[in-house]
């Protein structure tokens, strides 16, 4: 059975509004197909503060899973949720995002941009005197291609991971997986 190692850390999120901490929720999503045999698939990273001068917010929260699978469908999906924390230990959404765990052997940088859905005008005054955005019932319907077409949503800042992915198995069933750097060599 195919074996898939995600080993890695979410470094941090920029582009957000810097007066505020900041927290990330994060998740790997999958299909039934795959099981995850150690490590965490979802979590919390610690509260990080942009400092004055600068726009990053540093987590650097480790992130370590195994996966077998029976199938290429269903192929992991790293779910991240930024949530701002106020001065009063106030917590609200500050955006949703995803990315495809890269299908590549290798170590790879990735930017996810996030987004939070837009809501009414009324939403809008409400969120602005009482605090509380809009949310998804269910944030995991974000890293679904028929999600929601003509929802509305406001770009927020960009969450940044670095993960490294090691593959076992998968020649054993037909599938030859090619690093990243041999890819681009062949391309040019």
């Amino acid at each position: 059975m195919p074996h898939v190692y995600i080993i890695g850390e979410i470094t941090g999120a920029s582009g957000f509004d810097q007066q505020l901490s900041l927290q990330g929720e994060f998740k790997f999503v999958t299909s039934d197909k795959w099981q995850c045999l150690g490590g965490d698939a979802q979590g919390t990273t610690w509260v990080g503060e942009a400092e004055m001068d600068e726009d990053m917010s540093i987590w650097n929260h480790p992130i370590q899973i195994h996966y077998s699978t029976r199938g290429m469908y269903g192929w992991p999906k790293l779910r991240i949720q930024v949530n701002t924390i106020d001065d009063e230990d106030r917590v609200d959404l500050a955006g949703y995002g995803f990315c495809h765990v890269p299908m590549s052997p290798g170590t790879h940088s990735l930017d996810i941009v996030t987004t939070r859905p837009k809501g009414s005008f009324w939403d809008h005054i409400s969120s602005k005197y009482v605090g509380g955005y809009p949310r998804y019932t269910n944030p995991d319907e974000v890293t679904k291609t028929s999600f929601s077409p003509g929802l509305e949503v406001i770009t927020r800042g960009v969450v940044h991971v670095k993960l490294s992915v090691v593959l076992k198995g998968f020649e054993k069933t037909g599938v030859k997986m090619v690093p990243q750097h041999i890819k681009d060599h062949n391309l040019s």
